[in-house]
């Protein structure tokens, strides 16, 4: 079994498994010479962001180039930062880049010559590598033309205009576009150097995207309250703006690429964030009474630091590797009834391959806190070829629903309505993982099994709800294939009945799936009740042939509660709980 699986479901959660998240941060700091009365409040922003990348703009030439790495981030974090070869642009307020050198190698720098006339800005191109992942990506640094009016609007789309272009000739499908772009609205008569960088044309290389999508008439506008970053003062002090909170200046652009989840440079969702601003302080300074995101001491830091917010977001990169030992995860018990899921907890693995596996030093765990390393007294934990191996919560077959288990974890519990399983060999490469939700193949006390052992294993539709006995009588085959008959004694009794299996999910939302076996022909039916007795639906009353059949109930339109489903024929009725949740 290929144990790569599909990327873009792997990546939706592995930021945990490696060091593989990077923090970039945009921050206009402010006309930065060497600035001894703002270096502690800027040393306080960076010390509470924690920035792996920052992209600095109103650097002022070398002298504050210089200082700001000497004075803010070596006083901060000695000997863990480095800066890009930096360009003077003789401009006043240059734009630089600095970054954490155990995350981070600088490629090379470069001009996008989009400076046009007195007051504007060129954009600096820097090609970076991700340590970790090997993996390679552009960040540009711009500072468009400032102020409102027709004349500085037509000015920042002769900037913007030079910008896309070059974009759009890109080869590298990983970019990120960050800094200060002084525009006031997404309209495109007055402000259309927004619809140059984010509209659709002939050529979308270099199409701009906004990763939280909050796109509008943002100036002076409460309802963007929270993503303004300009400015944080209401007072003239050191130069800069002081209007209060009532501008979005400041963003954090990315490709189309970088939003993928397929992609091997991802933005992390809902990392997005402009320092400080907690939505309450619409035309306010930031520390203006209460800040419910931020202390005092970092509300007072970010006002006296700069007339801007630093804007910061999470990108992931691909650093995952992988073991394709042969190890595959074919059976998964989350929700016991025969007894508690402390108790009755279990999943099953199998051995694919023609070599013995000894799992010890081996990690179990999911995307969250949940780990546990295998090991045992022998330091061994050995898996044969062809065997089905038990891993469970509980050793004790007269505890854990008259299971057979062949190691016992602790640390690691399993979700009744969605959770992983992910199982990395001692060096931290992952072997096989499963990630489901209420969706699959499962409910309470039914397993699901895969019937495959050559399918993938983290798609729903390879999983089926286990259909035969064991134990105290939860439904599923731990320890042997999926079509054993080693608990079908247990139905002999009932063969001329019909079998209504668990339907799974449950609970479920607004659909659930109803399997049922019927051994000899004749007439069923089956009722949804309510809990006060009150037929709601017939599902069906007819004659059957013998065989197996599959339905889904759609409850949409019932509200929220605990309903009864009922089969019957001529002799025999059955009736299971059910769940309905909204």
């Amino acid at each position: 079994m290929n144990n790569i699986k599909l990327a873009l479901f792997i990546l939706v959660s592995f930021s945990w498994v490696s060091a593989g998240t990077a923090r970039i941060m945009t921050y206009n700091l402010l006309n930065f010479q060497d600035e001894n009365n703002r270096e502690h409040d800027f040393i306080t922003v960076i010390d509470f962001a924690q920035p792996d990348l920052i992209i600095a703009q109103e650097i002022v030439g070398q002298t504050g180039f210089s200082h700001f790495k000497s004075d803010v981030l070596d006083a901060l974090e000695p000997g863990s930062w480095s800066s890009a070869t930096f360009i003077n642009q003789s401009a006043s307020q240059d734009i630089a880049l600095f970054y954490h050198h155990d995350d981070f190698t600088f490629i090379s720098t470069d001009v996008v010559y989009t400076a046009q006339s007195s007051g504007t800005r060129d954009v600096i191109e820097w090609v970076m590598l991700h340590n970790q992942s090997n993996l390679q990506f552009n960040v540009y640094g711009v500072h468009l033309k400032a102020s409102s009016g027709n004349s500085n609007a037509q000015q920042r789309l002769q900037e913007t205009t030079i910008l896309r272009t070059h974009l759009n000739n890109l080869n590298e499908n990983h970019f990120i576009v960050a800094g200060d772009f002084n525009i006031y609205s997404n309209s495109s008569s007055s402000e259309p150097a927004f619809e140059m960088l984010t509209g659709i044309s002939d050529n979308n290389n270099g199409r701009l995207f906004d990763p939280i999508d909050r796109i509008g008439h943002w100036h002076n506008n409460s309802s963007y309250a929270d993503v303004h970053t300009q400015s944080p003062r209401t007072t003239q002090f050191g130069g800069g703006a002081n209007g209060g909170m009532d501008d979005r200046f400041d963003w954090l652009f990315v490709s189309e690429d970088i939003l993928e989840e397929s992609s091997e440079i991802r933005y992390e969702n809902n990392t997005y964030l402009v320092v400080g601003n907690d939505g309450n302080h619409f035309n306010q300074a930031i520390n203006a009474g209460n800040n419910s995101s931020v202390i005092d001491s970092i509300a007072d830091a970010l006002h006296d630091a700069s007339d801007h917010l630093p804007v910061y977001m999470d990108i992931w990169f691909d650093d995952l590797t992988y073991n394709d030992a042969g190890i595959v995860i074919t059976e998964i018990m989350p929700n016991p009834v025969s007894v508690s899921d402390s108790y009755g907890e279990w999943f099953e693995v199998y051995n694919t391959s023609d070599t013995t596996i000894d799992i010890a030093g081996w990690v179990i765990k999911d995307a969250g806190n949940d780990e546990h390393i295998i090991n045992s007294d022998t330091m061994s934990v050995i898996l044969v070829p062809g065997d089905y191996f038990i891993l469970a919560r509980n050793g004790d077959g007269a505890l854990n629903g008259g299971l057979d288990a062949d190691y016992i974890y602790s640390g690691f519990t399993l979700s009744n309505s969605e959770d992983e399983i992910i199982l990395m060999d001692a060096g931290g490469a992952i072997v096989d993982e499963v990630h489901y939700t209420n969706t699959w193949a499962f409910g309470g006390g039914v397993t699901m099994e895969i019937h495959d052992l050559e399918s993938n294993n983290n798609l729903p539709e390879n999983w089926y709800a286990a259909t035969v006995q064991y134990g105290e009588g939860d439904y599923g085959t731990p320890g042997v294939d999926w079509q054993s008959t080693a608990s079908i004694e247990r139905n002999v009794t009932i063969a001329e009945t019909f079998r209504l299996y668990p339907p799974y999910p449950n609970p479920f939302n607004p659909v659930t799936t109803i399997r049922f076996r019927i051994p000899l022909s004749g007439k069923h039916a089956i009722y949804i009740y309510d809990v006060t007795g009150q037929l709601i639906q017939s599902l069906f009353d007819k004659h059957f042939t013998a065989g197996d059949y599959i339905m889904k109930w759609d409850a949409v339109n019932l509200p929220s509660g605990v309903y009864y489903l009922k089969m019957e024929s001529i002799s025999h009725i059955q009736v299971i709980k059910i769940t309905l949740i909204k």
